[in-house]
């Protein structure tokens, strides 16, 4: 074999021996890793920023429960009159025919004006129902009856919350301890006078009690409530 067929042999089994080494594994790239379960940052707020300047605010506190008031059904609802006064007239408040307007109603009973006259009005600032005795100008009682004779219910309370119909126990219920009785002028065998004195002042109330039932009742000056003649 000549020289230069050896070589040639050589290099083909150079070439074979190359041809059969197992490749070199392939390198991979290496595996990120796992993103971390964090919220992304938020910019810093700056002074100018509306969140940097809001205030802190808690959850509003539960509001605290509220017992609920007991209220009296059967307290008596008197606003108007008391012993001393019905609307804005007071007992002694001078009062004269020429302060009686359009708007009052007299009983006609007065002399004209004369001194020491008596005279009922009802009607003007008076509650609905209620009329007053003016003596020498005067005014001295009020009475929780209608002058004239329309014969309407009333259901304007007086002192106490005392109201017409109402029955004699119902009104001892509502009235004060003290009060006297006394025999009705007119009907002694089914009617009876129920008078109270308010032991701190000259002021009284009288019921008249007819069949067991409040039929009238007055209250102011205690002269002026005992008569039951007008002014007599």
């Amino acid at each position: 074999m000549t020289p230069l067929l050896r070589q040639g042999s050589a290099l083909l089994i150079v070439v074979g021996l190359t041809g059969c080494t197992p490749p070199d594994p392939p390198v991979l790239p290496a595996a990120p890793a796992a993103p971390a379960a964090i919220a992304p940052a938020r910019m810093p707020a700056s002074n100018e920023d509306d969140i940097a300047n809001r205030p802190i605010e808690d959850d509003p506190a539960p509001e605290p429960a509220v017992e609920p008031v007991a209220s009296d059904a059967a307290a008596p609802a008197v606003v108007s009159v008391a012993l001393d006064h019905a609307g804005d007239i007071v007992i002694g408040q001078r009062f004269s025919v020429t302060d009686a307007d359009d708007q009052w109603h007299s009983a006609g009973l007065s002399e004209g004006g004369t001194p020491g006259s008596c005279e009922f009005y009802e009607r003007g600032s008076l509650p609905e129902g209620v009329s007053m005795m003016v003596q020498d100008e005067h005014v001295l009682r009020f009475d929780l009856a209608l002058l004239d004779g329309s014969g309407e219910t009333i259901t304007q309370p007086g002192p106490f919350g005392l109201l017409l119909g109402m029955s004699r126990e119902d009104a001892l219920r509502r009235l004060p301890g003290g009060s006297t009785v006394q025999p009705h002028a007119y009907v002694p065998d089914a009617g009876e006078y129920l008078t109270w004195q308010d032991p701190g002042s000259d002021l009284a109330i009288r019921l008249e009690i007819v069949d067991g039932a409040i039929t009238k009742m007055y209250w102011g000056a205690s002269g002026a409530v005992e008569t039951f003649e007008g002014c007599a």
